[in-house]
């Protein structure tokens, strides 16, 4: 695929590039994009912004195609995830460092200034030690209360315990137990990562769609010997975390393939067969809990969700944009998934990809 401007003219490289990953949120985008690209490090060319849309169903606002300088955008043809989306806007820039960002944060004034400051400590001389992999910073909700955003590594006994809570306690640490410092993992929605890592690492973990890439990213750093590190004194508004969002039959069946994924990448195999065993089990009881209550779609998810497990349980390789590809057959918008709404056609066949 040719990405046209992907490379700053010149032989002045940014030292930091965003990269905001963009499917179907325009207006997010381009207010994030506008407060951003006002900022004077924007202006200055020491950071630069980078949006790559996974083929966003409505075109490219025009607002977002007025800049000048600082704002690239790199279309693409298909939406192949998250990790794809960040290893596109990483192979088109020249910055030793990645600031990576959700559509839906509000960046303050100050952000950028922040991070390069940081960097530049980092960076430093006087440094003992080699500059962290990966950096995340502190979350808040829009009332101003502290959101989760730093997690330990999972486990099955964790998961297992965390079926038995609310959603919006699972997956993230406590917040009353999150110090700075070094930590397992930090969420991806604003999350500063070292060019140097990600190169030595090959990138982000395509074979995630959405959801657990950046807990893979996490784990694969330590394990190559980078630190991974909480920041909570650099701060952004992130509106729309997904622990606090009514989960759609189609995420259900995205993230449950994320978490199969990582076990059977990451953990002892025991640990993956036994993950399997509680997905197998939950998706049975909750497909006959939908077909009693009629909601066609959310049997039909689990249904996906059982034919996701059995396939990675084989051993046959299954990577994000496959489990997009049958998953798409499901409403994205929980609202639209009705006790009288029939699904029609008949259940994808998962294949070996290519």
């Amino acid at each position: 695929m040719n990405l046209p401007n992907t490379i700053p003219d010149g032989d002045f490289s940014p030292l930091l590039t965003v990269v905001i990953v963009n499917y179907n949120a325009w207006n997010d985008v381009a207010t994030l994009v506008d407060s951003l690209a006002k900022s004077p490090q924007v202006i200055n060319g020491s950071c630069e912004v980078v949006v790559v849309d996974n083929a966003s169903d409505d075109p490219i606002p025009p607002q977002l195609r007025a800049y000048r300088t600082g704002v690239r955008l790199i279309p693409r043809s298909e939406n192949a995830g998250f990790a794809v989306g960040v290893n596109t806007g990483w192979k088109s820039s020249s910055s030793p460092w990645l600031l990576l960002l959700n559509p839906d944060v509000l960046a303050g004034n100050s952000l950028l200034a922040s991070v390069i400051g940081r960097i530049k400590t980092y960076e430093s001389h006087n440094q003992r030690t080699q500059p962290p992999g990966v950096v995340g910073y502190a979350l808040r909700n829009q009332d101003g209360t502290r959101q989760p955003s730093v997690g330990t590594f999972p486990n099955l006994v964790r998961t297992v315990w965390e079926q038995l809570i609310p959603r919006s306690r699972r997956k993230y640490q406590a917040i009353w137990r999150t110090k700075p410092g070094s930590v397992d993992w930090v969420t991806g929605a604003c999350m500063l990562v070292n060019g140097s890592m990600l190169k030595s690492l090959g990138g982000m973990d395509e074979e995630f769609f959405l959801y657990y890439e950046e807990v893979a990213l996490c784990r694969a750093a330590q394990q190559a010997g980078w630190r991974v590190e909480y920041d909570p004194s650099v701060e952004v508004v992130h509106l729309r975390p997904l622990q606090n969002r009514l989960i759609s039959p189609k995420m259900r069946v995205i993230t449950r393939h994320s978490k199969l994924l990582y076990f059977r990448k990451h953990l002892p195999h025991w640990q993956f067969l036994g993950l399997c065993a509680v997905v197998a089990a939950e998706a049975r009881i909750r497909r006959a809990w939908a077909t009693l209550r009629r909601q066609t779609d959310e049997a039909r998810s689990w249904l996906i969700v059982s034919q996701v497990e059995r396939t990675l349980r084989q051993g046959t390789k299954l990577v994000g944009s496959d489990v997009l590809r049958i998953a798409d057959s499901l409403p994205s918008n929980p609202a639209e998934s009705s006790s009288t709404k029939a699904s029609s056609g008949s259940l994808p066949t998962l294949r070996q990809p290519r």
